[in-house]
């Protein structure tokens, strides 16, 4: 069975290795880890660590930084929650994560694997960003994020976007956070996911993390973790140890409600 995972942070595992990565076992990391600056030393110090014995001579050293938040990635997506579940699937959650990236991760995920045979999406903190920029004939997707306390643009080299189109996704964030319409698009662009994914028959069940969303909200057969989700959350942030504690409670409510999963893996 083919199994595909379409979520944010709390399905992407991220923070949960802040402690074997800095120490600190009752951190309160806000966004994540790579967030600022704070942590950037203590990430790539851990990476060259634990890749030493399969990574090779590296020859360019401009290129750890992007490659330790490459591995980061992989092993945060790697200690989610689903690692509690014995059942193999495609995790495609991603930080900051909104529904018009969903869509953005199914169809590469279709194009990389075909159609999957179940999904489980989940919803988002409200807010997210995303946002589109037509130019020149070519349509580009960002899901980026804008903070005041952050307010410059930077670029991002590992992004498939010339410097001018990520600086306009910058400028639109920017603008949408200031003229308070974030929640509107969101909630907007959810609307439109889930009723693309019920017109084109998939198979999909809803997850449920957080709160603002009427598709989650007032679906009673959503599975409702939100309880435990907002035991760990601190503002933007999350309470890593706490995060880390429930996450087997998380994947013990999902295979409870879906029995199936492990059960029975050839029938949903």
């Amino acid at each position: 069975m083919n199994i595909l995972i379409l979520g944010d942070c709390a399905s992407a595992g991220t923070n949960v290795l802040t402690p074997e990565i800095t120490g600190d076992k009752g951190a309160i990391i806000e966004y994540s880890l790579t967030w600022g600056n704070r942590y950037w030393k203590d990430i790539m110090k851990w990476y060259l660590e634990e890749t030493k014995y399969e990574r090779g001579t590296i020859k360019d050293m401009n290129t750890i930084p992007f490659k330790s938040i490459k591995y980061l990635y992989e092993q945060e997506i790697a200690n989610s929650y689903w690692k509690y579940i014995p059942v193999n699937v495609d995790n495609r959650s991603k930080n900051g994560a909104t529904a018009g990236g969903y869509y953005k991760r199914l169809l590469k995920y279709e194009k990389d694997k075909g159609r999957p045979d179940v999904i489980f999406i989940t919803d988002h903190t409200l807010s997210h960003k995303w946002q589109v920029i037509n130019h020149n004939g070519q349509k580009y997707f960002f899901e980026k994020n804008f903070d005041l306390r952050q307010p410059n643009f930077t670029y991002n080299a590992q992004l498939n976007s010339p410097l001018e189109i990520q600086k306009m996704a910058f400028e639109k964030a920017k603008a949408t956070y200031h003229n308070g319409v974030v929640e509107k698009r969101n909630k907007r662009i959810m609307s439109w996911f889930i009723k693309f994914l019920k017109k084109k028959n998939y198979k999909f069940y809803k997850i449920k993390f957080y709160e603002g969303f009427d598709e989650f909200d007032n679906d009673p057969s959503v599975l409702d973790c939100s309880d435990l989700v907002q035991k760990y959350t601190v503002g933007h942030g999350d309470r890593v140890d706490i995060k880390i504690q429930v996450a087997p409670l998380i994947a013990q409510m999902i295979q409870q409600k879906y029995k199936w999963l492990t059960e029975n893996q050839n029938s949903v």
